[in-house]
């Protein structure tokens, strides 16, 4: 059965930020990190109960959609019932509640519809609702559509979040410990946070997601190092992914202009740092899981025709210098780097092992050529990336040809 979300975002807040549920988080607001788990953990349609809808409110919504979330407000409990499909199982979310994404995937999974996710009654939990004397409720619970609208023809003046759960409790749910869903392994303590200074474990969290998990040398390494720092900073001011890859892309196209009046160094050094700026819009982009940047988009493109473009005003220059072979040698790296996007399906279906981090790639080739330089000049710059490409392509070469050779055995 499909999956649909149902948030409640009713209470309000002492602080000035309004409801729970519009709490800055991460340069955005918890709804949207709560809709996150749901969407991560399957929901395919997310319902928000609110009375009211202030503005932060639906912005936050806005966003979500744009993201491509099916996303409904609910202005009340029968509207919610009805904004539900008969066949959604129903994922519930109280007002202001976080759990481990582990946990909600495991709520989530192939159980009953009737499910509860628990923590002792412990002082430590005093802020979630006791169930019985051993037991509280961690504020997200699973049941079907049949036993939501039971429970919203009856509800009056009772809150919905407390009715639900007292009818499930006495249907015996199935209980899930949330702080070890799996039993494998304990995992982050759920939350109902009361104001913004509760999400500060939150936010490093999801910070800390800014930091790839793939890539070669330069995004592994270099990029990591320098955007890491700036990371906190960015999240703080709410600066959108999209506009750093514009800003990166808009670096790197100064570079060719710069490289046809002759500055040579001010284009070679423009380049890596347009490459870290969209490592950091990458990074931004991970926080939200909004892709990761992995997609090829037209400010990547930018970004690649504006090294392409310096690399041919270079080989003009050297060329005309020189003669006309170093045009030869220019074309090496992009045609290097052709192949090496060519190779990959073909390795990959092959079932080689993964691509080692030394390859070459557009930013490690925009970020080795200026020390390259400074060491030997334009030439052995040229030659040196010329080199570092087709040594990259040959190493994807030779292992393709190996696992075919495997394969034919």
């Amino acid at each position: 059965m499909p999956l649909a979300a149902l948030i409640a975002a009713q209470d309000q807040v002492d602080d000035g930020h309004g409801l729970r549920a519009t709490l800055p988080l991460a340069g955005r607001t918890l709804l949207e990190y709560q809709a996150g788990l749901a969407i991560d953990a399957g929901a395919t349609h997310v319902v928000i109960l609110v009375e009211r809808v202030p503005a932060l409110l639906a912005q936050a919504v806005e966003r979500l959609r744009l993201t491509g979330a099916r996303v409904e407000i609910a202005r009340s409990v029968a509207d919610a019932a009805d904004r539900l499909h008969p066949d959604e199982t129903i994922l519930l979310i109280g007002d202001g509640a976080v759990a481990a994404p582990e946990a909600v995937a495991e709520l989530a999974g192939p159980a009953p519809h009737g499910a509860l996710l628990t923590v002792p009654d412990t002082q430590d939990h005093a802020c979630f609702e006791r169930i019985d004397a051993t037991h509280r409720w961690a504020g997200f619970a699973r049941l079907d559509k049949s036993e939501f609208e039971a429970t919203a023809r009856m509800l009056g003046d009772w809150d919905m979040s407390s009715t639900l759960l007292r009818r499930l409790v006495q249907a015996d749910a199935l209980r899930i410990d949330a702080l070890n869903p799996t039993g494998e392994r304990p995992v982050a303590a759920p939350l109902i946070v009361a104001d913004a200074p509760a999400m500060a474990g939150i936010e490093r969290a999801l910070v800390r997601r800014a930091d790839p998990v793939d890539g070669n040398w330069v995004e592994f390494h270099l990029h990591r190092l320098l955007s890491r720092p700036l990371m906190p900073l960015l999240v703080k001011r709410r600066v959108e992914r999209g506009h750093l890859a514009l800003a990166a892309a808009a670096m790197a196209l100064v570079a060719p202009v710069a490289a046809a009046w002759g500055l040579f160094w001010l284009a070679v050094l423009l380049l890596p740092l347009a490459a870290a700026m969209a490592s950091a819009a990458r990074g931004l982009a991970r926080i939200w899981g909004t892709g990761g940047g992995l997609a090829l988009s037209w400010p990547d493109l930018a970004r690649g025709s504006a090294a392409l473009a310096t690399l041919l005003l270079l080989s003009r220059y050297l060329a005309s210098e020189a003669g006309w072979g170093w045009w030869s040698v220019a074309a090496v790296p992009p045609v290097a780097l052709a192949g090496l996007a060519g190779l990959r399906p073909i390795v990959r279906a092959l079932g080689s092992d993964p691509p080692p981090r030394w390859l070459a790639s557009a930013d490690a080739l925009v970020w080795t050529a200026p020390p390259l330089a400074i060491l030997g000049g334009w030439r052995w710059m040229m030659v040196g990336l010329a080199a570092y490409g087709a040594g990259s392509f040959l190493e994807r070469f030779k292992a393709a040809w190996k696992e075919a050779r495997n394969c034919d055995k």
